[in-house]
């Protein structure tokens, strides 16, 4: 049974209107957020045709949302699954660009482009134009390096244009604007600058590609969505009458386009709840992501602004160090423009009687480490720390957090080397997308049996990540491109022997373990062609027990196939090439869909007691442990727009260390805004205003990483590569005031 604290109670007498909450870690908003939309549903404040629309950032989080509304549905004695809608932002703009294509341009049979397809579609273009222009190298690279003799820095000059160009397509869209709009408004004023005349081309040819496609990409469908809803009035009524109620987490990571639409949605009159926390907002470095909006939110006439301010998650020491850090930089940074950065409310404890009290307090609950220490022994330092304290807390949660993942992958080899049990988040398994993008090139193999490239697509997928073919990758490769010369597949599939399929191959004899994969696969192909005819349901099951071994992957595929039988009784005309985009919409993560790893269910910690997580800061957001490490707490990884920090966007090969991708994004916002003056600013304006930007982003990242750990915190920093990095100044002010207040004790 759900006790609310006393703020949250008065969350919970909301009835109707525009509400904003200001949250702090810890304070149990998802529990709030879902009594506030089960309450709604019982007291009968929709319609039986009606719901509650709750809007969140990611998917784990739909599900979490899912289950504790339902559980407070259930607990009023009302159906469950009723009343209610919980969607990604995403998948919300999937949902009414789905609904009417036609309004955004799109046929009804449009596809969703999968990432890693978008990347080397933009990596194509930018690698034609910097082949077709090579003098912008000449403009941009300092001159006293020769790219031709340099191949490495020449890889990193291709790679940071291709990023520069996928940030700069994502957020034009984001802005909607178009590239030949783009072209029209740079004609218009006069406007010549090669890295923008350069990322406007590869956004015209990428867009061009996904036409030719008949495709969308992830930044698309919010554009879209908010293209169809702003030119149907009676669409958007239908949906305004749908969805009554609009309550939004994450508030803090909303984009400037993701607001229009809710507020399209909501309307003049609506309701809509609006909860976030604006000092965990770390999304925003080179997006239109901005706490400012919610901020803004707050203030706006006739909105409730309530704040969420009780958590039980830490002890009061770590509460006060959070604390401590919101009070410095609003009061004490010594950049003023960062003074903003972290906002009201503080912390404050659990009230007495609370049924999630804070842990206990002790005078030992913080360290920060002072002395200057390389990577090397920072790693080693923490490792020991870890070696000294896990065997009396195998009933306790750990975690190491590091700024980047190249760190972390650094301190999961150490703790390895120590024999160390160790849960690592740093790469995504993402073992849906991986059992259905497999199950999806089978299917879309065996609606066209005749083609051998779809035939040598499945195979390559199956042995991409197969251990046991790690030492045989040039045979493997060797043997895909014999089997992309196969000219009669039915002569392959029906050779009498292995000797007859090793002639067709025109093959010696393969290692043994590739000969087996390879046979086995051959005669999966022949039964799952005679399975063809099937019901697609039972088609999958028979597919999915011949490839999975794992429990996990085979209620996967259970749960897929139940899946395309429910699509297949409301399409009777549905064949195989339909089935398998309804798998590729799941494999390109367009459409949720939720699997039984801890990826798709949402990673909890307390499964992993005794044990240690390694994982960057951004992937711990929302987490919590009994003891946190946070790891290069230096000014390198930590910057305050002081004179002696470097920054990662500013690479050291380009010349005068400007931070192109903040340059050519200041231009591109400036032509949105008809900002004549911001078009021609000097070389370098934005590059500052970018270091202020990071900074910025990058004191809130502390702020979450310190509100990780419920019962310790450990905190230290190295001098990087070139052993000159410093301790990181925010560090530096709660190293002092730590000191302070234990010697004052």
């Amino acid at each position: 049974m759900f006790k609310p604290r006393p703020m949250q109670a008065e969350i919970l007498k909301y009835q109707g209107g525009k509400m904003g909450v200001a949250a702090v870690p810890g304070s149990g908003k998802t529990a709030t957020l879902s009594a506030l939309a089960a309450q709604l549903i019982t007291k009968g404040s929709i319609y039986d045709d009606q719901e509650i629309l709750i809007v969140t950032l990611v998917n784990s989080a739909v599900d979490n949302f899912s289950t504790r509304i339902g559980s407070f549905v259930r607990e009023a004695g009302l159906l469950e699954n009723m009343g209610y809608r919980v969607r990604t932002l995403h998948g919300l703009a999937h949902d009414i660009v789905r609904e009417r294509p036609d309004l955004a341009g799109l046929s009804e049979q449009f596809s969703i482009l999968d990432e890693n397809e978008s990347s080397r579609m933009i990596e194509a273009a930018a690698a034609a134009y910097l082949r077709e222009h090579p003098e912008l190298a000449e403009l941009f690279v300092d001159p006293t390096i020769d790219l031709h003799n340099e191949p490495q820095t020449q890889k990193n000059w291709n790679e940071t244009v291709t990023g520069i160009c996928a940030n700069f397509i994502s957020q034009a869209k984001d802005l909607q604007i178009e590239p030949t709009e783009l072209r029209e408004k740079m004609e218009k004023h006069h406007l010549t600058d090669p890295l923008l005349e350069m990322a406007v081309q590869v956004y015209f040819e990428y867009q061009r590609g996904l036409r030719y496609r008949g495709s969308v990409d992830f930044s698309d469908l919010v554009r879209l969505a908010h293209r169809v809803l702003s030119s149907d009035p009676e669409f958007l009524e239908r949906l305004r009458y749908r969805w009554p109620y609009i309550l939004e987490d994450e508030a803090q990571d909303s984009s400037l386009v993701q607001e229009r639409i809710l507020r399209l949605l909501v309307g003049p009159d609506g309701n809509w709840v609006r909860v976030g926390d604006t000092n965990q907002a770390i999304y925003e470095t080179f997006t239109t992501a901005s706490p400012t909006f919610l901020r803004d939110f707050l203030r706006e006439p006739g909105v409730a602004a309530k704040d969420l301010a009780n958590s039980g998650r830490s002890n009061k020491s770590i509460i006060r160090l959070a604390n401590d850090l919101n009070k410095w930089t609003r009061d004490a940074h010594p950049v003023e423009e960062l003074r903003s950065s972290l906002s009201l409310p503080s912390i404050i404890p659990a009230p007495p009687g609370d049924p999630q009290p804070n842990p206990p307090d002790h005078p030992q609950s913080i360290y920060i480490m002072k002395n200057a220490v390389d990577s090397e022994e920072e790693i080693k330092k923490v490792v020991e720390s870890i070696k000294n304290w896990l065997p009396n807390n195998q009933n306790k949660t750990a975690a190491v957090l590091c700024p980047i993942g190249f760190h972390a992958e650094k301190v999961v080899e150490a703790l390895q080397i120590a024999g160390i049990e160790i849960v690592e988040m740093l790469k995504s398994t993402q073992s849906t997308r991986r059992v259905t993008r497999i199950l999806e090139k089978v299917l879309v193999c065996l609606s066209d049996p005749s083609a051998v490239n779809k035939l040598v697509a499945v195979f390559q997928l199956l042995t991409q990540d197969d251990s046991d073919l790690e030492r045989y990758k040039s045979e493997v490769s060797n043997l895909l491109n014999q089997l992309k010369k196969v000219r009669e597949l039915e002569v392959l599939l029906y050779a009498d022997n292995r000797n007859d399929w090793h002639k067709i191959l025109q093959r010696e004899a393969l290692p043994p373990e590739l000969d087996q994969k390879l046979s086995k696969f051959l005669n999966d192909m022949i039964r799952w062609q005679n399975a063809a005819p099937l019901p697609v349901d039972q088609l999958l099951l028979t597919i999915g027990r011949d490839l999975f071994t794992s429990p996990q992957d085979l209620a996967l595929t259970h749960k897929l196939a139940l899946l395309l039988e429910f699509s297949a009784r409301n399409h009777p005309e549905y064949q195989l090439p339909q089935f398998a985009i309804d798998l590729a919409e799941i494999a390109s993560n367009e459409r949720k869909f939720t699997g039984f790893s801890e990826d798709d269910t949402g990673f909890n910690p307390e499964a992993h007691k005794g044990k240690v997580l390694v994982s960057t800061f951004h992937k711990a957001k929302g987490l919590e442990w009994d003891r946190v490490y946070l790891m290069s707490v230096n000014n390198y990884d930590f910057p305050s727009a002081q004179e002696f920090d470097n920054y990662k966007g500013e690479k050291w090969f380009i010349a005068h260390h400007l931070n192109l991708e903040a340059e050519l994004l200041d231009k591109l916002k400036a032509i949105v805004n008809d900002d004549i003056p911001g078009m021609f600013m000097e070389a370098g304006y934005a590059t500052r205003q970018a270091r202020l930007e990071y900074s910025s982003e990058r004191l809130r990242l502390l702020y979450v990483g310190i509100t990780r750990a419920r019962e310790s915190l450990i905190i230290t920093w190295n001098t990087g590569r070139r052993k000159e990095a410093r301790m990181a100044l925010p560090l530096e002010a709660l190293h002092a005031i730590l000191e302070e207040k234990n010697a004052a004790s």
